[in-house]
């Protein structure tokens, strides 16, 4: 997803239970060598850095971000994940998720995306 409409348009889709549990199973196929690197490979692979940067996880600050943490497409983030790794708690897949949604800026496509709106 690299815009606001593509998150509310799954997010509207993920409405339906069987397109949130066929997003959850994926999900868990991803993987990585520990619950961190799994993390960062799951919102990589469904976010761009640009989106991601406009997104922390409860919503608040002053740069006016919106809440990950409320979204359903961050449900099923954190059901697959937690399915496809057992040493995964809701704890730190947050504090991963958090950090990693931190730092989009610095990487490649975050700050650029960010300015230009």
């Amino acid at each position: 997803m690299a815009t606001i409409e593509d998150l509310e348009r799954e997010e509207e889709r993920l409405c339906n239970p069987k397109a949130f549990e066929a997003l959850v199973l994926q999900i868990a196929r991803i993987g990585g060598k520990n619950t961190k690197d799994c993390v960062h490979k799951v919102l990589d692979r469904l976010f761009t850095n640009a989106l991601m940067a406009k997104f922390n996880m409860k919503g608040k600050g002053k740069q006016g971000k919106r809440s990950l943490e409320k979204t359903k497409v961050y449900g099923a983030i954190k059901d697959g994940i937690m399915t496809g790794d057992e040493a995964a708690t809701e704890d730190i897949i947050r504090i991963h998720a958090a950090a990693h949604l931190k730092h989009a800026l610095q990487r490649s496509g975050g700050h650029k995306a960010i300015t230009q709106d």
